[in-house]
Parts: structure tokens; sequence; C-alpha cells
């Protein structure tokens, strides 16, 4: 059974429809949030040239980025402005390049939207990004948070 990484985030108003109701581009954000969250806990970033922290678990993580490549979100139920929504995140695929993040986003026990976030591995190149199979600290590091492997 996976660890469970828990990021509680409060819905603000500026990310709220007319209604009052967390818009559906939030939704999208509050899983990149947490897919940060969790990778800052383990010291790591999703970012080039960053850490979470002054020792970072191995120095040459702060050399990768982990770009987005594809984002799938289900509406459930509203959530409200002030709401406190919690995004619980595992890791449902870890391939030799990419991660499959699954959120599963509630408040309380009503589950609000569930969706899967896929990031790339990359290093910087000149001005470019280009995928690079994950390093075994960094897979090691994310282990406890797989379902499958």
């Amino acid at each position: 059974m996976p660890s469970v990484f828990s990021f509680p985030r409060r819905i603000e108003f500026c990310e709220t429809d007319a209604a009052g109701i967390a818009h559906f581009s939030s939704l999208i954000i509050y899983m990149e949030q947490a897919e940060h969250a969790l990778l800052r806990s383990v010291g790591l970033s999703v970012a080039a040239s960053h850490s979470s922290g002054p020792n970072p678990v191995d120095p040459s993580a702060m050399a990768y980025s982990w770009p987005r490549v594809k984002v799938e979100c289900e509406f459930c139920s509203p959530g409200r402005f002030e709401d406190i929504i919690s995004v619980e995140t595992t890791v449902a695929a870890l391939g030799k390049k990419s991660i499959t993040y699954q959120h599963h986003l509630s408040i309380g026990i009503t589950t609000i939207a569930t969706g899967k976030m896929t990031s790339v591995c990359c290093v910087r190149e000149g001005g470019s990004l280009i995928s690079t199979p994950i390093p075994q600290f960094i897979r090691e590091l994310l282990h406890p948070f797989c379902s499958t492997l």
C-alpha cells in the first residue's frame, strides 16, 4: 500500500467563479501544487536550479526539471470559497522518463475531483529541456508513494 501525500489548501476568492465555486482550472492548479509539495517533502523541486532547504538529498537533484505533458481532471462536486480542500497524491506510474501522479481532491468525505498529471524528467541543455531517464536516487525517494512500479 503506497503512502499518500496529503496537501491541504484553502479555496481563495480569486479562484472561484461568479457563484463562489472553485473554477475548474483551479482544480488543476491544486493538483500541481500538491505535486510540488510532494517533491519538496523529499528534498526535490519541480524546476531545475531549485531545492527545498539548505541540504538537498543529492546536489544533482537540482539539475532536473519536471514539465507536465498530460493532465486529466474529473469534476465531482463543488468546492466553495473558504473551503479547505485536501489533495491526496500518490504516484500511479513511475516510467523510465515520466511520473504519473494520481490526485484525489476532497472536502471531508466529499470528493470534489479526481485527476492525474504526468510529468517528464528533463535536463536543461542550452535553452532547451531534454527528456532523460529518472535517476535511481529520485526513484528511491518516490518509491514510498508508488501504487505500482
